[in-house]
């Protein structure tokens, strides 16, 4: 393989096509949810009343870029603000945001698979474990 093709360079092509093809999928079925706010709905859907940091920290994302589609999420009422004696800022998924992200996970799911069209589950399954263990690796570092 050509040198200019690090693992860092690899692993990003790959999460940007991933990320463009899902807002392409998404778009085409009429949906307004770009990558960057499907995944912290997503996020919200699975595990809701979540302060900003925690979605940030959850998804390892910037909590400025989390606000900001937690405010561009608010302003469609796919998600909700809520004040709590815990939380100062809980943010919750709104029942519009619930009746969405089904749509938004099948064709998410339809992404991924054309993206492991090629690859065995086993490998598949390989390729999580091993990209786990990179995370946990150099997340133990910071």
């Amino acid at each position: 393989m050509d040198q200019i093709y690090s693992l860092g360079l690899l692993l990003n092509r790959a999460s940007v096509a991933l990320s463009t093809s899902l807002n392409a999928a998404l778009d085409r079925q009429n949906i307004d949810l770009p990558h960057s706010q499907f995944i912290v709905l997503r996020c919200l859907y699975y595990k809701n009343d979540l302060s900003q940091l925690e979605i940030a920290k959850l998804l390892s994302k910037d909590a400025a870029a989390i606000k900001r589609s937690i405010d561009n999420l608010e302003k469609k009422q796919l998600v909700a603000r809520k004040q709590t004696r815990v939380n100062k800022n809980c943010i919750s998924i709104t029942k519009q945001g619930k009746e969405l992200l089904p749509s938004a996970l099948k064709i998410a799911d339809s992404v991924i698979a054309d993206s492991l069209r090629d690859i065995l589950p086993p490998e598949a399954d390989m390729l999580k474990r091993l990209l786990t263990t990179i995370y946990s690796n150099l997340e133990d570092k910071k």
